[in-house]
């Protein structure tokens, strides 16, 4: 097959799924080596950080002829105004999705060309969504599927727990304080950053610790009070860092089966493994949980810069994973049914917050990294990177962790981080 005859027919498929074929002429594609150079003043040569490609961008002169030329065009013209992404079929470069990107221009040469439409149009290639993001209140929608959440866990501690014997209910009622014990020491630094958020945390682990004879027969109840205990830390006012660091750790404890948890350690490599199906319905609570107070740590902390909201997506996503490996290891091993309901909305309200993280870092500062050349003051320093002094100096001492004699003069090699 010769190369001419594997050449395709050229079309754009709007958003709403309407397809228009077009003539062209010559064809390119563009796109961008993601690359980074860091100069290091104690090597020579230059480290070249390589993150992949850009979306490939089609610049093409598309044409419209014949008697029909003008609907054509102006369908055409309907089709790149929508919203959206569309699909390009390139007669070269195979299917893609794009979006019409930049300045598009129509030309009707009606004295010197008639009987003909031009339009010159770059479609730039891009990537779905990876993760779902809400259509008016984002942080409302991660903290309502949070809700959601907490409900199909509760629902499922109910149906999951076996409490028919009086040394059941002792067992899990030992077990449960244990976790609480656990949840305190772990999360008590952090809701005592803010006094509310410390005497609610408190009132519901006191309640959890008085009432547990009869919670424990109450699976409901109980439930709903271990999830209000573990989320709230994570309004507290505390860095984003702690928080979320804080209920890794408590996450880490239940798969690696830490002392003081309802888990036997695994083999080296492998995730922890629950003795019975009580001990694993109730750590596959607080461990799930767990991770939804990292979610509602995300939505209640203003991010300042573009990295600490990626960050944190991603600090969720690899929550996620962790708990999800352990429990399907644990399911597996006592042969349990696991009906899925809380883990979906587990599952969703970390994808929207994931969502709502990407998002939001669209609107944030970007963090950058310099070494300094030479000697330099930190006045100055501050005046050429921001433009001002007397509002950044603190923030700009505190980003970089400066010791006392830094602040006098930052030495040559230094390297600073400011945001932009």
């Amino acid at each position: 097959m010769a190369w001419n005859d594997r050449i395709r027919e050229a079309a754009y498929t709007s958003p709403s799924g309407i397809r228009q074929p077009f003539i062209y002429e010559n064809v390119t594609q563009v796109w961008d080596k993601k690359t980074e150079g860091f100069n290091f003043p104690d090597a020579d040569g230059t480290f070249v950080q390589d993150n992949g490609r850009s979306g490939r961008r089609f610049p093409l002169r598309v044409i419209f002829s014949g008697g029909d030329h003008d609907t054509e065009a102006e369908a055409f013209d309907a089709l790149l105004v929508e919203r959206g992404t569309g699909t390009l079929d390139h007669p070269m470069y195979g299917t893609v999705l794009v979006v019409p990107f930049g300045a598009i221009t129509r030309r009707d040469d009606l004295k010197t060309a008639a009987n003909q439409t031009i339009f010159e149009v770059t479609f730039w290639e891009t990537i779905d969504l990876v993760y779902p993001t809400a259509q008016t209140d984002p942080a409302s929608a991660v903290l309502a599927s949070v809700e959601e959440y907490n409900e199909a866990a509760a629902e499922e501690l109910a149906d999951g727990l076996s409490l028919d014997t009086a040394v059941e209910r002792v067992t899990s009622k030992n077990q449960v304080l244990a976790l609480v014990d656990t949840v305190k020491s772990g999360l008590q630094a952090v809701a005592d950053i803010t006094e509310e958020v410390q005497k609610e945390f408190d009132a519901i682990v006191d309640s959890i610790t008085n009432g547990i004879d009869l919670l424990v027969g109450a699976p409901v109840a109980l439930a709903l009070q271990v999830t209000q205990m573990i989320q709230a830390p994570g309004r507290a006012l505390a860095s984003i860092k702690s928080k979320i660091d804080a209920y890794q750790n408590l996450i880490t404890r239940i798969v690696s089966g830490a002392p003081g948890s309802p888990t036997s350690p695994g083999d080296e490599g492998e995730p922890a493994l629950a003795e019975t199906t009580n001990a694993l319905r109730t750590a596959d609570l607080y461990a799930s949980s767990y991770v939804t107070g990292s979610i509602v740590s995300t939505v209640n902390n203003q991010f300042f810069s573009k990295t600490e909201a990626l960050e944190a997506a991603q600090e969720v996503l690899a929550q996620l994973d962790a708990v999800v490996v352990w429990r399907d290891a644990n399911f597996e091993a006592l042969e349990e049914i696991d009906t899925g309901g809380s883990y979906q909305k587990l599952q969703e309200a970390v994808a929207l917050t994931a969502g709502f993280l990407v998002e939001i870092s669209f609107t944030l500062k970007t963090e950058r990294r310099i070494v300094l050349d030479r000697d330099r003051t930190m006045i100055d320093l501050v005046a050429q990177l921001y433009g001002a002094v007397d509002s950044e100096l603190d923030f700009f001492i505190t980003s970089n962790d400066l010791s006392g004699s830094e602040i006098l003069e930052l030495p040559a090699g230094r390297r600073i981080v400011y945001y932009t």
